[in-house]
């Protein structure tokens, strides 16, 4: 389109104001709930708290459900209840956040990386094969971007190695596998409520099992591993005690509030993704050099983020599209720097770039759009104005 310049070579911005790649969507409903937790007898955690754990719970099709601090302390409360220790390994995708990592750090076990399947961009059951050794003792997959990990193969792989698999489903609230509700697959899922997830408790996480020990432990470890009812108990009231090395991860009524009015929007952030998700198909699908998500298979899931690869045949490269978009105030995002790159793991793990191909390969393309509930027709519009301005201006 002549005199359709991108602003990063002279032209004017698709739009005045940055739209970040997600953000919240709160109405008066959530603040007419929060504002009644505040008003009410608990504002840290209490019964609304507890009513929260339980509405997750029985959506997810689980037994228990702990509600913590962040996605963060969940994995961390889980990889202590899963008994995960200083000479085990714990093996990992190495294109996710930090803290799916975490989970074997804290807990003084080993993080070992497998690379990726580049359909999926979930963890390969085959890399994970070739990574195992006698002192593999966990499995932690991400459901990256909301697309369910390769569950049924990394299930068996587990089941023939005695791995406990704790699920990294911080991306895929909402969605299912199977006509299950991702989650509730062994042995522990945990969850993400950070503002730019599917739904948001302000900062927030949550452990899901059906296993009662396990849910147990977690509960105690979230709050300073206190034993409240000991056998003194009785005859002293006053008598709480620490057995162990436990934490302050505790949410608060008013964020289980935000939660629980967040839930029941949220077949329509499903919807409203869904919506934005199929234009971004639709503009995008015949455009060289661009590869939208992957289709589901066995599955429907309530994507997090909208993740192109950008090639070669776009005309430019990643770097250059995301400085182009960023000009054009989209605000494009990359998840994630893979985490051999990471200085912590090249330190302490003597990890290095060049270990996990298929991931570098993939990291090398990726770039996330903005995708989120509060999108209008203005926004996608934007969206999609500025990437095919940026495709013509290097086609032409």
């Amino acid at each position: 389109m002549k005199g359709d310049t991108p602003a990063r070579y002279g032209g004017e911005p698709v739009r005045s104001e940055t739209i970040g790649y997600g953000r919240q969507s709160i109405t008066d409903h959530e603040k007419a709930a929060v504002i009644s937790a505040l008003e009410g007898d608990y504002i840290t955690r209490g019964p609304t708290v507890t009513e929260f754990e339980d509405k997750v719970a029985k959506r997810i099709g689980v037994d228990h459900a702990i509600a913590t601090t962040s996605g963060t302390s969940a994995l961390h409360l889980a990889g202590q209840a899963a008994g995960f220790s200083p000479g085990e390994e714990i093996l990992t995708t190495p294109l996710t956040f930090v803290s799916t990592a975490l989970t074997a750090v804290y807990t003084g076990a080993t993080p070992v990386f497998a690379d990726i399947d580049p359909h999926s961009r979930t963890l390969d059951p085959e890399a994970v094969r070739r990574q195992l050794t006698a002192s593999s003792a966990g499995l932690v997959p991400m459901h990256y971007a909301g697309h369910p990990a390769d569950i049924e193969g990394l299930l068996s792989l587990a089941d023939e190695h005695d791995l406990t698999v704790i699920w990294d489903a911080c991306h895929a609230f909402g969605g299912s596998w199977r006509d299950e509700p991702l989650g509730a697959q062994r042995d522990a899922a945990v969850f993400s409520f950070h503002p730019v997830k599917n739904i948001t408790t302000g900062e927030g996480g949550m452990v899901v099992t059906n296993d009662g020990g396990f849910a147990s432990r977690v509960r105690r470890l979230r709050s300073f591993d206190i034993e409240y009812e000991p056998d003194r108990h009785v005859d002293k009231p006053w008598y709480q005690v620490a057995d162990g090395i436990g934490y302050n991860y505790n949410i608060t009524d008013f964020q289980a509030a935000l939660g629980l009015a967040q839930l029941e929007r949220l077949e329509e952030f499903k919807r409203q993704r869904d919506k934005i998700i199929d234009r971004y198909d639709e503009a995008f699908g015949e455009i060289d050099g661009l590869r939208t998500p992957p289709t589901p298979v066995d599955s429907e899931p309530m994507y997090h983020l909208y993740v192109l690869e950008v090639s070669d045949e776009f005309g430019c490269s990643r770097k250059e599209f995301v400085h182009a978009m960023h000009a054009e105030n989209i605000g494009v995002q990359v998840h994630y720097v893979p985490l051999h790159y990471h200085p912590l793991f090249q330190k302490k793990y003597d990890y290095s770039p060049g270990e996990f191909p298929v991931t570098e390969r993939v990291y090398r393309k990726i770039v996330s759009l903005p995708l989120f509930p509060g999108m209008d027709v203005d926004d996608v519009r934007d969206v999609v104005r500025a990437v095919k301005r940026v495709n013509r201006y290097f086609s032409d």
